[in-house]
């Protein structure tokens, strides 16, 4: 689901908040577009995928398109 205006907002605070600067880990460059809320299977010990997801916010690098996660439900994105 697209990132809107008022979890971009949240986001952007959450970042403040904690000291998150949006510089790219690979290229350097200073920018990141919010993008999407993702999920991803968990799996147990022996591989299989358990029933629970983690919702994550996806940033991508304005410069080099490199992709970072951060927890979405730790972040306020979502709600319940």
């Amino acid at each position: 689901m697209p990132l809107s205006e008022e979890q971009m907002e949240k986001a952007n605070q959450y970042f403040r908040l904690n000291g998150v600067v949006p510089d790219c880990p690979y290229c350097s460059m200073h920018g990141w577009e919010g993008r999407e809320i993702v999920s991803s299977a968990v799996v147990d010990e022996q591989g299989s995928a358990r029933p629970e997801a983690v919702p994550m916010a996806q940033f991508v690098c304005n410069n080099c398109g490199h992709i970072t996660l951060f927890d979405a439900r730790r972040m306020g994105l979502l709600s319940g």
